[in-house]
């Protein structure tokens, strides 16, 4: 009887707890609704391009606080106009959730980036402090052009000259390094003999010269063959382990002339003016050795 009474109790004390313990996890999980405001979601709106002003009204409206950053400038926009802003036009957030918005300062200067393609890196830096604008960084890259100014970088993107940029922004220059010592002009052999062609281009810290005899000349026949075609052509700069390829035929043969390249000289395609140069030079070169050689045949 006593053993019976006891389990009652310890039912009853089990059912009880029971009882209390679904209340609490009832009252959590409403306190924690109603502190989380669930299901009171709203729309971001578009805030593209609106003004400060009239995006902070629409935010206010729809119950969304804000964070206001004008440290950043863009020429393209008008003051206190809004850039970019976060999270983005159509995501649902809660009410009382914060957007980032990015908005132009009402008062910037400007500055314009001079012509300083194809200057001295010295040169282009005084005219870029002149203009009141810093260098980020100088940055090299193979290019015949030495210490010559390429291009111009600001934030990853190469810029033209004349564009708009806040004032004591920086820059980046990307400026050509020169050849190493390693590297040399590759001379013209056009019309050489075998013996002539070696020594010319040996001389010039090419040793690696492969030479291709198409009529299957022999020894004596070598000696009188003439070189009409090289590759790389001439004016090209190349490493001096870089192979030196030659045509040999005879120099008699009636389509020799024929057979001696027409390079194309085009400036607009050429790296820099000193390589167009060179290019230039090798052309009037091949034009003389034509004409001595139509002078030779006549005579």
């Amino acid at each position: 009887m006593i053993y019976l009474k006891y389990c009652l109790i310890l039912i009853l004390n089990l059912l009880i707890s029971i009882f209390i313990l679904y209340k609490i996890i009832n009252f959590s999980l409403k306190w924690v609704d109603f502190y989380t405001k669930h299901g009171s979601y709203v729309r971001v709106p578009d805030l593209h391009y609106l003004s400060l002003n009239k995006s902070l009204s629409i935010l206010n409206k729809l119950g969304l606080k804000y964070d206001v950053d004008t440290s950043f400038y863009d020429p393209y926009f008008n003051p206190f106009q809004v850039i970019s802003f976060f999270p983005e036009a159509g995501d649902y957030v809660k009410k009382g959730r914060s957007i980032y918005i990015k908005a132009n300062p009402k008062n910037f200067q400007s500055t314009v980036l001079p012509n300083i393609i194809n200057k001295h890196k010295h040169i282009a830096i005084k005219l870029i402090h002149a203009n009141h604008l810093l260098v980020k960084n100088i940055k090299y890259m193979n290019n015949l052009s030495k210490d010559i100014v390429i291009k111009v970088v600001y934030q990853g993107k190469s810029i033209p000259s004349g564009y708009i940029l806040p004032n004591k922004d920086k820059i980046t220059l990307i400026v050509g390094k020169g050849y190493e010592k390693n590297y040399f002009i590759v001379p013209n052999v056009i019309g050489m003999s075998l013996s002539s062609a070696t020594y010319t281009l040996k001389k010039q810290s090419f040793n690696i010269i492969n030479f291709y005899n198409e009529q299957s000349l022999d020894d004596d026949s070598i000696n009188n063959a003439k070189v009409y075609r090289q590759e790389p052509y001439p004016g090209k700069i190349k490493d001096k382990n870089f192979p030196i390829y030659i045509w040999l035929r005879s120099n008699n043969s009636k389509e020799f002339d024929s057979l001696i390249p027409t390079y194309e000289f085009n400036p607009s395609k050429n790296i820099n003016k000193k390589e167009a140069k060179i290019q230039e030079k090798f052309i009037k070169k091949i034009d003389i050795y034509k004409k001595e050689k139509n002078k030779d045949i006549k005579e």
